[in-house]
Formats: C-alpha cells, structure tokens, sequence
C-alpha cells in the first residue's frame, strides 16, 4: 500500500503541468479566435474563463500592467480584424504553477500575410486551473 501512495505522490506533478499546458495551448487558440474575422462575445467569453478574477497581464516592452477586465478591453478592441490568425508553439518549459512558450503567430489581413520573424516568449502562472499572469517577452 505504501508503494501505491509514493507512486500516486511522484506522479501528482507530472498530471498538474499537463493540466496547466493544456490550459496554455487553450488560452492560444481561444484568444487567437477572438480576433478573426467572425469572432463574437462568445469567443471573448471563453478566454475570459480561462483568467483568475486577479490576474495580471504583463507586457515591459510597452509598460503594460492590465487586470483581467483591461485585458477583455483590450480583447474586444481587435476582435475581428484579422483574416486568419494561427500561433503555433515552437517551444515550452513546464514548471511547477508556470508554463513559457515561445510561438510564432502567422497573421492575414486584408489578405497580407505578416509571420513573426523569430519566435515569441509567453509566460503563463496558472493556480487552481485558472490563468493569474501572462507576461509577454517580446
């Protein structure tokens, strides 16, 4: 019985990141379908599911600091302009409560195509299933 529970224990973690990226990968795709061409209140609503009631949105590049309603804002403000929009994650580090990504998004508008030259870096706190930081490296 007690190789049971140890085995249970060593275990627990490696099911807690996979829940946590899939969290990630989910918040990507969501969020990357609010701004297509299309997109609803629906689409802003599922990514808003997905955010803690505290969370923080980080950007230092551009001084940016918003709460989970300022980055809804922001969400709504390019809902729909784009054509097509797809993030693929070239890379992620899983740790304990934390996921980082680096991913390239490829963007149509109006049918121009812009693809980011190198990879991104995203990281994501996440705690009791929910998202309480993104901060952007970019």
């Amino acid at each position: 019985m007690r190789k049971l529970i140890l085995i249970c224990f060593l275990f627990m973690p490696v099911l807690s990141i996979a829940s946590e990226t899939d969290i990630v990968e989910k918040f990507l795709k969501l969020s990357d379908a609010t701004k297509i061409k299309g997109a609803s209140q629906s689409d802003i609503d599922a990514v808003a599911a997905l955010l803690s009631d505290n969370m923080r949105y980080q950007h230092p590049n551009y001084s940016a600091d918003l709460s989970k309603n300022e980055f809804i804002e922001g969400l709504i403000r390019y809902m729909g302009l784009a054509d097509s929009l797809q993030s693929k994650i070239t890379n992620k580090i899983e740790g304990s409560k934390a996921v980082t990504i680096s991913f390239i998004s490829t963007t149509v508008i109006d049918g121009n195509t812009e693809t980011d030259q190198q990879p991104l870096m995203r990281l994501f706190e996440i705690d009791k299933g929910k998202i309480t930081l993104i901060r952007e490296y970019w």
